[in-house]
């Protein structure tokens, strides 16, 4: 909860000082106390996510939310070390020439995708959740010959170690159950 939380106060923030709109994308239910609490404590939208898999859910996501803005970003939870200005790297990225954005993750996927048109190129045919995400994506965007920029890569929190890495970093409280 509390990397979750990190996010939002970032995005809001981060929208707040750039007249830019944020919303919540859930997998689960919308109705959840910890999901109302959220949006109403970071003025955001929910919304269901929908796809058979994350890649899916991400394009379903992106191709909604293209109705109404230019530039969409998404952006998981668990990356402790993202910041406002990895954010607004990530959004003034995406040029007339440049569709997508992409803030790699240490292992191998991403924290953060971006477009300005938005297509099934980088999600069809990946394996989510393995080490090989991000360069999948990447030689679907070669192969297409779309444009594409990466910022910097940053680490997410995946496995205990992870956790341990964060609690370190001063990023999370210290729990028990990832210390004994």
């Amino acid at each position: 909860m509390q990397l979750a939380e990190r996010t939002l106060a970032t995005v809001r923030t981060t929208c707040d000082a750039h007249e830019a709109s944020a919303s919540l994308w859930v997998a689960d239910d919308l109705t959840h106390e910890t999901v109302r609490s959220w949006s109403s404590e970071f003025k955001l939208p929910t919304h269901q996510q929908v796809g058979a898999d994350l890649g899916a859910r991400m394009l379903h996501c992106l191709q909604t939310m293209r109705k109404e803005h230019q530039r969409i970003l998404l952006i998981g939870t668990d990356c402790p070390a993202f910041t406002r200005e990895h954010l607004l790297r990530a959004a003034n990225a995406l040029t007339a020439s440049c569709f997508w954005v992409f803030t790699p993750a240490e292992d191998g996927g991403y924290v953060l995708v971006g477009s300005s048109t938005p297509s099934p190129t980088p999600f069809a045919d990946i394996s989510w959740s393995t080490s090989e995400v991000m360069a999948q994506a990447r030689a679907a965007l070669s192969l297409e010959k779309v444009q594409w920029t990466e910022t910097e890569t940053l680490w997410d929190v995946d496995v205990a170690a992870d956790v341990v890495r964060a609690q370190d970093n001063g990023f999370l409280l210290n729990l028990p159950l990832y210390r004994g």
